[in-house]
């Protein structure tokens, strides 16, 4: 079953970039499990690339808006020349649909202040060191 963050997440996912609104939750994000769920609501991990990651440094500012394109800081992509490529833009699509994202102003002035290191690996979930703004999104098992 589809929560209604994934529903609302998921909503602006075919609007074109330059009419993208900001993801819409059910309430904004308040929180650092809060915001790893809507990442992963935005991201759909394409076939044929197992083993495949990409991980991001970025900013956003209080408002939950990117402070400029985020900087990939590593990749291993698996597959043949197509998967890799398919991988690679359905992360950089996940993050074209997840931002900006509704966040409250509490939460809005942490994220001001942290950068943001994600990683979307395409691996079954393991336990996962997640402490604030380092976040990895596996794929779903």
């Amino acid at each position: 079953m589809v929560g209604p963050l994934a529903l609302a997440l998921l909503a602006g996912a075919g609007m074109a970039p330059s009419a993208r609104a900001p993801a819409q939750a059910a309430s904004p994000v308040n929180n650092w499990a809060e915001f790893r769920a809507a990442l992963t609501a935005c991201w759909s991990v394409p076939p044929e690339t197992g083993g495949s990651l990409i991980a991001f440094r970025f900013g956003l500012d209080k408002t939950g808006a990117l402070r400029g394109p985020p900087l990939v800081t590593a990749r291993r992509l698996n597959g043949d020349r197509d998967a890799r490529k398919r991988y690679e833009d359905a992360a950089n699509d996940a993050l074209s649909r997840c931002f900006p994202i509704s966040v409250t102003p509490a939460f809005g002035a942490i994220l001001g202040e942290s950068p943001i290191r994600l990683r979307f690996v395409n691996t079954p979930p393991v336990a996962a060191y997640q402490l604030n703004s380092n976040i990895t999104v596996f794929a779903p098992p």
